[in-house]
């Protein structure tokens, strides 16, 4: 089969893989949504690593299925303390090789019904990770940094929770969007903000009220320093979510046929270096790969 692998210098390039063998249930990719942390793994992870996790595809009987690419334990102190994500157990990877290829084995499969397009299950991961984030996150007036395609989700979640929402994003036609899923344009103050771009991130601490909450929702940038003077003097909650457990993604599978998902740029494997590069330069607001 092909797949996209890293090279010895972790670079992406196309290349045939056997098919994969293994404990899981075989699934033929429909579709793999590039996320942020894929892209922040190129030139890193190792060699004959093939990324991609928000996977849309289809089992050997025909049913539609979307994967959970990491599972925690559930039981260990970590997990009952809500900190899935950080369980010993869930490190390990339960798909191989992984999303940017033509197929692959999963161990945990969640069932895609017919309200779910074609490729959309590729959305499933990303929205049960923001349901997951969103219960950190305090209810009243809430600040999204970045109107991109997380943010754009963002945006719904919090509004049909009944949150007031307000967004700041640099991009003219990024903000328009926000607006019109809902987001108000005066951000001063707000109890919550909600960091999808780290580019805003100090314009949201000083926003908000004291004693208030910022959900870091992205990894963080090194060119970005952070002004911590804030946290400081108004004694601010910083909290970070990260990934998804079962629950959430089968409350999102539930939730994404309501949402207005944000527009897909669909490419084909073979096209994969210059879907990263779309990405990086904010030309796609979700890249999308088909086998």
């Amino acid at each position: 089969m092909r797949a996209v692998v890293l090279d010895a210098d972790g670079l992406p390039e196309l290349a045939d893989l056997p098919e994969p063998s293994g404990s899981g249930l075989l699934v033929r990719v429909l579709a793999c949504g590039l996320c942020g942390s894929d892209v922040e793994k190129l030139g890193r992870a190792a060699r004959g690593t093939v990324l991609g996790h928000e996977v849309a595809g289809v089992l050997d009987d025909g049913s539609r299925v979307t994967v959970m690419h990491r599972v925690p334990c559930g039981t260990c102190k970590r997990c009952r303390a809500g900190h899935q994500s950080t369980c010993g157990e869930f490190r390990e990877l339960r798909i191989a090789p992984g999303g940017f290829a033509e197929q692959l084995r999963a161990t945990h499969c969640v069932p895609l019904p017919d309200t779910v397009g074609a490729h959309d299950g590729v959305w499933v991961e990303p929205l049960a990770c923001v349901l997951r984030a969103a219960e950190s996150v305090p209810r009243g007036r809430v600040l999204v940094v970045g109107a991109g395609a997380i943010g754009q989700l963002w945006i719904q979640v919090l509004r049909r929770r009944g949150d007031e929402v307000v967004a700041i994003e640099p991009r003219g036609d990024r903000l328009a969007l926000a607006h019109l899923l809902g987001a108000g344009r005066d951000v001063d103050p707000v109890e919550a903000a909600v960091v999808t771009a780290h580019a805003g991130v100090n314009d949201a601490l000083h926003r908000l009220v004291p004693g208030g909450t910022l959900l870091v929702f992205a990894a963080p940038e090194e060119r970005v320093p952070v002004a911590l003077d804030a946290v400081y003097r108004k004694e601010l909650h910083v909290v970070g979510s990260r990934s998804a457990t079962p629950a959430y993604f089968r409350d999102a599978v539930q939730l994404l046929p309501v949402l207005v998902l944000p527009e897909v740029t669909t490419l084909p494997l073979e096209r994969f270096v210059e879907g990263v590069e779309l990405y990086r330069r904010g030309d796609a607001l979700k890249v999308v790969f088909t086998p």
